[in-house]
């Protein structure tokens, strides 16, 4: 028996998610440390997203902290990682207690704090960071960590600095470079051994409040101000590397993170108000399906109502070597997906960017919608989809239009999607002409056209949200042309053309999606394949109901009748004959709820 199966063989609906009753709309690569700001996540609520895919290195704590500081105070929910989940096996020392009384680090008074490793072999440090109370208001101060082998000093092991320039109240010691590889060379530490470190400054102003415990929180240790014993620990998190791990993250066909690693990450942030769940690993190779579902287990026998989140590869002929670790044994695509969803994950997502230099790959589009949507339903699964946001000339991806942009929001929600992520938000740094260019926003930090396009289409998705989370998809129909492994409009779908009455090329260019509401209601989805230009379609229902009613995307709060939407264009509803007329922007996509 399957994991989506009950008793009698019935789906088993898994939980729809969303974000604080939003529909889910994300961005992916987003700030990176040093640009984690109030401002920088306004501007991504302005985009009228709702959520942020920690990516761009920020995968410590100390970043994740800040970035989740961020995100409350924009309303913004957060999918979180760690060095140790995204990069390479990693053991996690934390002291969280920050409810004691406040230490201040001054020139000639250092303050230090005692840890103790975990009984694990090949441990290197990789990074250490504390908690101030708020971000330093001058710029020039500097902290240094020094790591020895006991208060008494006697061996050096490490040191690093940290600059009040970063602008966040999470000082954060780097003793290891990005990205995080099992080789790479760090400062080694022993199992089971006790280790010293101390901050100090050369500043002339003190630096602090350092948060504290307010009692011993920490069996492993204790703080220390200059050589004397306090009754409290510091606040710290400590990551330690391990020589475990994949080739392309922390998860092996063997191996996974340790469950000691997963309680600590989980216990660091499942009580944060900006949490929506983890980000457990993006594009995974099938052969590690195991210890990543082993990772999910342990996730959520802590905090099962949160969503740990995976994403998937498209159904690409030309990229089935990337199912299966370095292409050896040989994964199909069905097998890639099916396998995951026996483990019964939380939802089903993917990417991919048809918009070519040379032109919509409607293929890969069309043959990975139909296939990952009939394997949602028949595992009870949410589908979630990434969105084409940035050009990257080493796979030909070319900058969306607006209009592009809409068609493939719309395409995709036509096709049952229950949630959305842009890649990308920021355009990454790459070198050479080959890279990236014409994210949402430039590299100066700008916001490039497509901003506004976004911000646009998701204001218009967040006013359907409402009903688009409500809605199971039944069938989808293609018209004005049949893209490959799609289903032309046929009588049985109750709905036909009210003119030319034919399939051909020279008929609108239309998809009809076809739902059902919990309550039983019917709707209909139409979005315009037409990417240049305003779409005029006429539609008739067989039945002939007596209403049929627009969810408008210009004000979600209540129903409008046909006629009495005038935003757009004028569309109207012929009861006599049946035959709804709509008029389209390149692109988009309308909802209608279908009465009597």
């Amino acid at each position: 028996m399957n994991a989506h199966e009950n008793r009698n063989g019935a789906v088993t609906k898994g939980k729809r998610w969303d974000v604080d009753g939003q529909f889910p709309i994300g961005v992916f690569h987003i700030p990176g440390p040093a640009d984690t700001s109030h401002a920088a996540y306004a501007a991504i609520r302005e985009l009228n997203a709702n959520l942020v895919v920690a990516t761009n290195e920020i995968t410590t704590p100390a970043r994740t902290d800040w970035a989740l500081e961020q995100a409350e105070a924009n309303g913004l929910k957060m999918l979180v990682t760690d060095t140790g989940i995204r990069w390479v096996q990693c053991e996690w020392i934390a002291q969280d207690a920050d409810d004691g009384s406040a230490l201040f680090v001054r020139k000639g008074e250092p303050i230090g704090q005692t840890f103790t490793t975990p009984a694990v072999e090949g441990l290197k440090l990789a990074f250490v960071s504390f908690k101030l109370g708020e971000p330093p208001e001058d710029e020039s101060l500097t902290l240094r960590l020094t790591v020895y082998d006991s208060p008494g000093k006697n061996e050096l092991v490490a040191a690093s600095s940290w600059h009040a320039a970063a602008g966040t109240r999470y000082p954060e010691f780097v003793f290891a470079n990005f990205p995080q590889s099992r080789e790479a060379d760090r400062f080694a530490l022993a199992p089971e051994t006790a280790y010293y470190m101390e901050l100090s400054t050369e500043s002339d102003k003190p630096i602090g409040p350092l948060l504290t415990s307010r009692e011993d929180a920490y069996s492993g240790g204790a703080a220390y101000r200059g050589c004397d014993e306090l009754g409290c620990d510091l606040y710290f998190q400590l990551t330690l590397a391990t020589p475990r791990g994949g080739s392309i993250s922390a998860f092996a066909p063997d191996s996974r993170p340790s469950d000691e690693f997963v309680r600590t990450f989980v216990r660091h942030y499942k009580d944060n108000p900006a949490l929506l769940g983890y980000n457990l690993i993006d594009e995974p190779f099938g052969e590690i399906y195991s210890s990543m579902h082993g990772t999910t287990q342990a996730i959520k026998a802590l905090d099962p109502d949160r969503l740990v989140y995976v994403n998937h590869y498209a159904l690409n002929d030309e990229g089935e070597h990337y199912f299966s670790l370095e292409g050896t044994p040989p994964m199909r695509y069905e097998a890639y997906v099916t396998d995951w969803l026996d483990t019964n994950p939380d939802l089903m997502s993917y990417d991919y960017y048809p918009f070519l230099t040379s032109g919509l790959d409607e293929k890969v589009h069309y043959q990975t919608l139909e296939f990952l949507r009939e394997q949602c339903a028949a595992y009870g699964k949410d589908l979630w989809v990434y969105i084409q946001s940035v050009a990257y000339d080493t796979f030909h991806i070319a900058k969306p239009t607006e209009h592009e942009m809409r068609f493939h929001v719309y395409s995709s929600l036509a096709y049952g999607a229950k949630g959305y992520i842009y890649f990308t938000y920021e355009t990454p740094h790459t070198n050479g002409e080959t890279g990236f260019h014409n994210g949402l926003l430039l590299p100066d930090g700008t916001r490039n056209d497509t901003f506004q396009y976004a911000a646009a289409i998701n204001r218009e998705v967040q006013k359907l949200g409402p009903a688009l989370l409500n809605l199971t998809l039944d069938h989808v129909y293609h018209t004005g042309g049949l893209p490959p492994a799609t289903r032309e409009l046929m009588p049985q779908s109750g709905i036909e053309l009210a003119e030319g009455g034919d399939h051909s090329e020279q008929s609108p260019p239309l998809i009809i999606s076809l739902f059902t509401a919990e309550n039983g209601d019917k709707f209909v989805m139409i979005v315009s394949k037409q990417l240049l230009e305003v779409q005029d379609a006429r539609l008739r229902f067989l039945a002939k109901p007596e209403f049929i009613h627009e969810w408008r995307n210009e004000d979600g709060k209540k129903w409008h009748q046909q006629e009495e939407v005038g935003v757009l264009s004028e569309a109207d509803y012929d009861k006599e004959t049946g035959v709804l007329s709509v008029s389209l922007r390149p692109g988009e996509g309308k909802l209608y709820r279908i009465e009597g």
